[in-house]
């Protein structure tokens, strides 16, 4: 089974989110190179390249799931459309968003209502 290009629904648009272009935004956000990414995954650098080529190449899940482990990230990730406000843009953002990412669900549900008094009052 291989990794295919996933659909996203965003206010009423479509937008195709291919796995090639999250890890070449996460790899550009990180600082890595390909090559460093070949070595924390296993996978050849040729076969990263041919992945991250537009030739709509896919890994399989075995190997997309070693991708996202060495960037830190999930699949999901991966295939979830960056092309809004995101960490991409704003890499200030990564403290506050990683920060997040470390909270239970119960302080993540607290942050988030907190923001949400916040907007409300504004």
């Amino acid at each position: 089974m291989a990794i295919t290009t996933q659909t996203h629904v965003i206010y009423g648009y479509y937008v195709i989110m291919d796995f090639s272009d999250g890890v070449k935004e996460e790899l550009n956000y990180q600082g890595m190179q390909v090559k460093q990414l070949a070595a924390k995954t296993g996978i050849s650098k040729n076969t990263l390249d041919k992945y991250l080529s537009g030739q709509k190449v896919q890994p399989g899940v075995e190997n997309a799931v070693k991708i996202a482990k060495a960037l830190g990230v999930s699949v999901e990730a991966l295939l979830e459309d960056n092309t809004n406000v995101s960490k991409y843009q704003f890499p200030e953002y990564k403290t506050i968003i990683d920060q997040y990412n470390s909270l239970n669900d119960f302080n993540k549900r607290t942050v988030r209502d907190l923001l949400k008094s916040l907007t409300e009052r504004q």
